[in-house]
């Protein structure tokens, strides 16, 4: 069973992890120090917030979407990512707590958590850190190790994480024999390593196909959201787009529905 006090404490502390994630995905795509300044600061006219500034989405509504300072625009990704961290935060706590306690909870709080700022930061610079790609192969396979992960053991996440870089080396090769160029980064390559380090090989198919088509989809509103607004930005099939965050995307949904994909499959 769930607790609502529970539930409620971990979505204002998601909420204001999300706040922190802010100033990681700026900083580390900026290529800034993420600890310093301790202060957080408006990116357009570098003046140091107040306290009152960075209240999770609460100080975006009050301040109407500007900067207190410059009034320049706050993008709406700030407290986007504060409210995906707060749904995230819940949703792990409700599938995974009541059922395998809170180690487990913590340990998939943590891969969803890193798979939602891989994403914001693919989606800003085009790249992935190494360093979280790298964290997530490595705690896949340490919550494995110790019995902490309920989707796969040990061998199947080590089988996982190698086979994951190798599909999507694979798919990369197909493409190019047909594109001349590459489709896929070195980035997505690890990536997918620490989600088979985490899920195992058989989330593959699921994972790279709500991958596939979630890209597609975007791809296509994006399109469309161009033609309507009359800008001149051109789109086209060579368009590069970061495939980082529908790999998330795909990984996530099969977090929460791995069971019921299996059984698809069967």
């Amino acid at each position: 069973m769930f607790s609502l006090i529970e539930v409620l404490l971990i979505a204002v502390l998601s909420l204001a992890l999300g706040s922190f994630f802010n100033v990681v995905i700026y900083r580390w795509s900026e290529g800034l120090s993420v600890l310093r300044p301790v202060r957080s600061f408006c990116p357009r006219c570098k003046t140091e917030l107040k306290w009152y500034h960075n209240i999770p989405v609460l100080s975006y509504v009050m301040l109407k979407g500007r900067c207190a300072f410059c009034q320049n625009p706050i993008p709406l990704t700030y407290p986007l990512v504060e409210v995906l961290t707060a749904v995230v935060g819940v949703a792990a706590y409700l599938k995974f707590k009541p059922w395998y306690g809170w180690a487990t909870f913590l340990v998939f709080w943590v891969w969803l958590i890193i798979l939602l700022v891989i994403s914001f930061i693919d989606l800003r610079v085009k790249e992935i850190p190494d360093k979280l790609s790298f964290g997530l192969m490595l705690a896949g396979l340490t919550a494995s190790l110790l019995g902490l992960n309920p989707l796969v053991g040990f061998e199947e996440s080590v089988v996982g994480m190698l086979a994951g870089a190798g599909l999507l080396f694979l798919i990369n090769e197909v493409y190019y024999l047909f594109a001349k160029r590459d489709g896929l980064g070195m980035g997505d390559f690890k990536l997918m390593a620490g989600i088979g380090a985490f899920l195992g090989y058989k989330s593959f198919y699921w994972v790279v196909l709500i991958a596939s088509f979630s890209g597609i989809f975007a791809f296509f509103l994006a399109v469309l959201w161009y033609r309507l607004k009359g800008k001149s930005k051109d789109l086209s099939l060579k368009t590069e787009i970061p495939f980082g965050p529908f790999l998330a995307l795909g990984a996530g949904v099969y977090t929460f529905f791995a069971e019921f994909f299996k059984t698809f499959l069967s």
